[in-house]
């Protein structure tokens, strides 16, 4: 039986398309692994080149859109039920720098950081992160990210597992019913835990510490990749710090970050950033489902806690 040539045209198109298909997506995947191989050799780059600075360059200046995009780098860190409970006062005052350093900082090393570095990322856990639920609840059912069961439970679920006790607000935030909530939290669990997976119970601090601690080293690695050095210090003593920089007994510090030049190293040339750059506009990022998160000023302030941070100031006039 023999093909007409029209048979033999449609056979010859069809492998032609074929072959056509087969070399798009052969690109498609050499371009998807070739993008691949790129951002992990960024990130190997980041975090290979981070290292806790001995010592900063003292009196330098940090450009302000290289601090927006730390911040806003460090605003896509994620937390338990998305409560976002950690603050982060930039403390660039020389004054208070100084007065910081004399009057709360233990060992001689975190003492000359503190005057020393361009800035202070100063960690503020909220201790009461309940108080937060309702407008994170509200933000989270208006974005339309979570499912109906997810909301329905948010509440509950969040006080539960975040350690803090809904008799807080009557106990001064703080005493006995929380302790006693707790043991009960514990006991409930443990004898559960035999028969089915249950959680590991902790007090609100060490959630929001936790919490606190994971936001800390996006903001590192964010500051890493502007080329800036860091050094993380727990030598601190909180009760003085708090007083210095205003910060409500709701809120523990966990950490510090000292952040700036390298003493000694080659001048950086910072990458060029547009003064309304958004990082989480470009291209590869505008697919993703984020959830929300709350505004700038609400969770980054100025040299004392909830003074507005002037960054922000800037931007928002242009």
């Amino acid at each position: 039986m023999h093909s007409s040539p029209f048979t033999s045209t449609i056979v010859t198109l069809a492998k032609a398309t074929a072959a056509t298909l087969s070399a798009s997506n052969a690109a498609l995947a050499a371009t998807a692994k070739a993008n691949s191989n790129a951002k992990l050799r960024a990130f190997r780059e980041v975090v290979k080149s981070r290292v806790s600075a001995r010592r900063f360059e003292p009196n330098c200046t940090v450009p302000a859109c290289v601090w927006r995009d730390v911040l806003r780098l460090t605003l896509t860190s994620p937390s338990g039920f998305n409560l976002q409970p950690t603050h982060i006062i930039l403390l660039r005052s020389p004054a208070i720098k100084s007065t910081l350093s004399k009057n709360a900082m233990l060992g001689f090393g975190n003492q000359y950081r503190t005057v020393d570095a361009s800035a202070i990322a100063v960690f503020c856990a909220d201790l009461e992160p309940t108080k937060r639920i309702d407008r994170i609840f509200e933000m989270e059912r208006q974005s339309g990210m979570r499912e109906d069961g997810y909301l329905a439970v948010l509440r509950v679920a969040a006080s539960f597992l975040t350690g803090e006790s809904n008799t807080l607000s009557n106990n001064g935030g703080r005493g006995s019913s929380t302790h006693l909530s707790s043991f009960f939290k514990q006991t409930f669990t443990k004898a559960l835990s035999p028969v089915q997976p249950m959680p590991t119970m902790e007090n609100v601090e060490s959630w929001s510490y936790k919490n606190a601690g994971i936001m800390a080293q996006m903001y590192t690695l964010a500051a890493t990749a502007h080329g800036l050095s860091t050094c993380m210090m727990e030598g601190f003593d909180a009760r003085r710090a708090k007083e210095i920089l205003r910060i409500p007994d709701r809120y523990g510090i966990p950490l510090m970050v000292a952040t700036g030049y390298d003493f000694g190293a080659p001048p950086v040339a910072h990458a060029d950033l547009e003064e309304d750059d958004d990082t989480t506009n470009e291209p590869d990022t505008q697919q993703l489902k984020r959830t929300p998160r709350l505004e700038t000023n609400e969770l980054f302030f100025g040299d004392s806690f909830g003074e507005p941070l002037d960054l922000f100031w800037t931007i928002n006039l242009l």
